[in-house]
């Protein structure tokens, strides 16, 4: 059996398998007949022209194994719904675009002098605030979603989806929310985008960004 390193995401958008290298920090797609011979096997363990899949063994992307069972499966996610600043969050202090702010800039420090994967080991370690819940909850992830769209006027926006959406995710965990970090993907042309979802509403990222992307690796 064949098996992807434990750091190589996939998922397939309409017939193509796109791959995120979160050690290298990198997507990727394969040639038509590789392409092909990684979804037959994904649906069939035992199934497909494996040959097509040689750069992928050479390379120590994917390995050999007596684990018996399927490929790894794509990324699971709840379709996003909807913006969350559709719900009424009230007047937003300064202080709390301040923490947007300084949590923007910690994870934009912690992108250039740190891999991908060890950014992604230190969200997966954050620990949810217990304590709050039903109404007090949805008024403090709503004032993270409104803080974020005002610090959207001070720092740019543009390719910066993964910074503001880190600090999102490290701001909501430490609020008490269990909120999920999403990487998605469109194959034609190629695009990629990063959220932050709490239920069906998207808090950072844009809901008509999010729902045009497919996931491919998600961090809770």
């Amino acid at each position: 059996m064949l098996r992807l390193r434990d750091d190589l995401y996939w998922c397939d958008c309409d017939g193509r398998a796109v791959f995120l290298d979160t050690r290298l920090d990198r997507y990727f797609c394969l040639p038509g007949e590789a392409n092909h011979a990684f979804l037959q096997l994904s649906r069939n363990p035992s199934a497909g022209d494996t040959r097509h899949l040689q750069p992928l063994l050479s390379r120590g992307l994917m390995s050999e194994t007596d684990h018996q069972g399927p490929l790894q499966a794509p990324a699971e996610m709840q379709r996003p719904g909807r913006d969350w600043l559709e719900e009424p969050s009230g007047k937003v202090r300064p202080v709390a675009i301040l923490q947007v702010i300084a949590s923007e800039l910690s994870a934009a420090r912690r992108l250039r002098t740190g891999s991908l994967q060890h950014v992604l080991d230190r969200c997966r370690g954050l620990r949810v605030r217990p304590g709050r819940t039903g109404s007090g909850l949805f008024r403090s992830v709503g004032r993270i979603a409104a803080a974020e769209a005002s610090a959207s006027f001070i720092l740019r926006t543009h390719d910066r989806c993964l910074v503001r959406a880190l600090a999102a995710h490290r701001l909501c965990k430490t609020a008490g929310a269990h909120t999920k970090l999403v990487f998605g993907v469109v194959a034609h042309p190629f695009s990629a985008h990063c959220w932050v979802q709490f239920g069906d509403a998207v808090i950072v990222g844009g809901y008509e960004q999010a729902r045009l992307h497919t996931p491919i690796l998600v961090v809770e």
